[in-house]
C-alpha cells in the first residue's frame, strides 16, 4: 500500500468512526472514552507502517478528531483544547490527539528496530537513521511522548494563553491534591449539560461580555449591573451589585479570591 493510500484510508476511517460515535446518544465522557480506547487503536497500524510526517498528521488527522471533540464538549473554535488534554488530576480529561498516538507508534517501531537481536533488523534501523523518523529516537517510551506533549500544553496555559490559562494557573499554584482528586471523581458523575459547562468554565470560554468583546461579537464588555468588566470571575463572585441582593447568602470572601488574584497570576 502506498503512502497516499494510507493517507486516504486514514482520513476515511477516522471520519467514519467519529461520525458513528457522534450519532450515538451517549454522554460526552463516554464518546471520549470510545475515541481514546477504540478509535486511536484503529489508527495505530497505519501510523506504524506508513511513512507519514507529523505535520501531515497534525493538519489532516488531528483536525478531524478535534472537530468532534469540540462538538461533544461544546467548546467553541475560540476555546483552547489544551486544558482538555491535561490529566484528570489537573482538571483535564486525560485524552490526546492522534498525532501523539502517531509519535508513540513511531517510537515503538524505532525502538524495536534498534533493540532487535537480529542483525539485519539492526541494519534496517541504521539505514533509516537519516530519515525524518529519526526524531522519534529521542523518546525511550510512549510515556515519555505523552509526558512531553502534556508538558507543552501546561507551558502554553501558564505562559501564552493569559485568559484561558488563568484557571489552570491558579490551580497550579494553590489547589490542594485532595481537591483535584475530589474534582475528578465528581466530574465523572455530572450530567452532560453541567459537565460541558464546567469544562467551558475551566477554559474561560463561556460567553461573558468580556469574552464576547474579545471575540469581536460585542462592543461592550461591561457588566450591566455595576459597569465593571464582566469577566467570568466577576459573574461568579465579583459583582457587588448582585452579591448584595437578598437572594445571596452574605459571605466574607478572603482577599485571595479577588479577581485580580486570578487574572494576574
Amino acid at each position: 500500500m502506498s503512502n497516499d493510500n494510507h493517507k486516504t484510508e486514514l482520513t476515511t476511517l477516522l471520519n467514519e468512526l467519529m461520525t458513528d460515535i457522534d450519532s450515538k446518544s451517549l454522554h460526552p465522557k463516554n464518546k471520549l472514552l470510545l475515541y481514546s480506547r477504540y478509535v486511536l487503536s484503529k489508527l495505530a497500524w497505519h501510523f506504524t507502517v506508513a511513512t507519514l510526517s507529523k505535520t501531515w498528521v497534525t493538519e489532516n488527522i488531528d483536525s478531524i478528531a478535534n472537530k468532534y471533540i469540540r462538538r461533544w464538549l461544546e467548546v467553541p473554535i475560540s476555546g483552547t483544547l489544551s486544558t482538555v488534554f491535561l490529566t484528570n488530576n489537573k482538571f483535564g480529561l486525560s485524552i490526546y490527539p492522534p498525532s501523539v498516538k502517531f509519535i508513540q507508534c513511531q517510537t515503538i517501531l524505532r525502538k524495536a528496530l534498534k533493540s532487535s537481536p537480529g542483525e539485519s533488523t539492526n541494519d534496517l534501523w541504521k539505514a533509516t537513521s537519516n530519515h525524518t523518523n529519526i526524531q522519534y529516537d529521542a523518546y525511550n517510551s510512549t510515556k515519555e511522548v505523552l509526558k512531553d506533549f502534556r508538558s507543552g500544553h501546561e507551558n502554553k496555559l501558564l505562559n501564552q494563553l493569559t485568559s484561558q490559562g488563568s484557571f489552570f494557573c491558579s490551580v497550579k499554584k494553590f489547589a490542594l491534591p485532595q481537591l483535584n482528586k475530589v474534582w475528578s471523581i465528581a466530574q465523572s458523575k455530572l450530567p452532560k449539560n453541567i459537565n460541558n459547562f464546567t469544562i467551558r468554565y475551566i477554559k474561560n470560554s463561556l460567553p461573558t461580555r468580556k469574552n464576547l468583546n474579545r471575540w469581536a461579537i460585542s462592543s461592550n464588555s461591561d457588566c450591566s449591573f455595576c459597569l465593571s468588566p464582566e469577566t467570568l470571575l466577576h459573574i461568579v463572585a465579583g459583582c457587588t451589585s448582585v452579591l448584595s441582593r437578598p437572594i445571596y447568602v452574605e459571605t466574607q470572601f478572603s482577599p485571595e479570591l479577588s479577581c485580580s488574584y486570578f487574572t494576574n497570576c
